[in-house]
């Protein structure tokens, strides 16, 4: 059914229906039928990027091979170097479409600090993935970090933490770029400065 024929049985005139699909259309709100739309769309963006990365890097390797002017070791040699450029873009590509899937299962499974979470279980090659790059067994892989009470900050706490009621609210990793906090930083310092390196190192800072 579309949205029009929706909109009228809602007791909505022509006039106003009219209006509304304009509103949307200024504001690039559009309407589909296709499911997980978003992430079709976040995938499909990441393709074509990739495929201009690797189509750039084949124009640029025609310049160069023109510049050649016959020389075969020359051209073998730029060949060479475009195969191994593609296969690093295309891994680079794998790896990206593996992370944005794992980051969004481990959302999805209450953990508020994912980068963290990554590195703590040795980076992405650590998880497992299905042929289509798709996360698999995410809630068993997390099991142990999720019963572990010096994680705890690495989970949603929302089920625990009553703000009238008592219990500590969640915490979060103060050196990320989202919840950078100095005050928080120096507390964790002073009481557990092991946490606070491995938070720290999680978001890439040294101390």
């Amino acid at each position: 059914m579309q949205l029009e024929e929706i909109l009228k049985q809602q007791g909505l005139s022509d006039e106003q229906v009219a209006t509304i699909k304009k509103s949307m259309t200024d504001n690039k709100i559009y309407i589909t039928s296709l499911e997980n739309a978003d992430e079709r769309y976040t995938k499909l963006k990441g393709q074509k990027e990739d495929a201009e990365k690797q189509l750039q890097t084949a124009n640029d390797t025609i310049l160069e091979l023109k510049k050649t002017n016959g020389d075969v070791d020359a051209l073998k040699t730029k060949i060479e170097e475009y195969q191994k450029e593609i296969g690093r873009l295309k891994d680079e590509a794998i790896i990206g479409e593996k992370t944005n899937a794992l980051k969004e299962q481990l959302a999805k499974a209450g953990v508020v600090d994912t980068d963290y979470l990554i590195y703590k279980h040795g980076g992405i090659e650590k998880f497992n993935f299905d042929k289509d790059n798709k996360p698999i067994g995410v809630e068993e892989t997390i099991k142990p970090y999720k019963e572990d009470k010096t994680l705890s900050h690495l989970f949603n706490q929302n089920t625990n933490y009553n703000p009238h009621g008592g219990g500590e609210p969640p915490m979060q990793n103060p050196w990320s770029k989202e919840n950078f906090n100095l005050t928080e930083q120096g507390k964790i310092i002073r009481e557990n400065p092991a946490k606070a390196r491995e938070l720290a190192s999680a978001a890439g800072i040294t101390i």
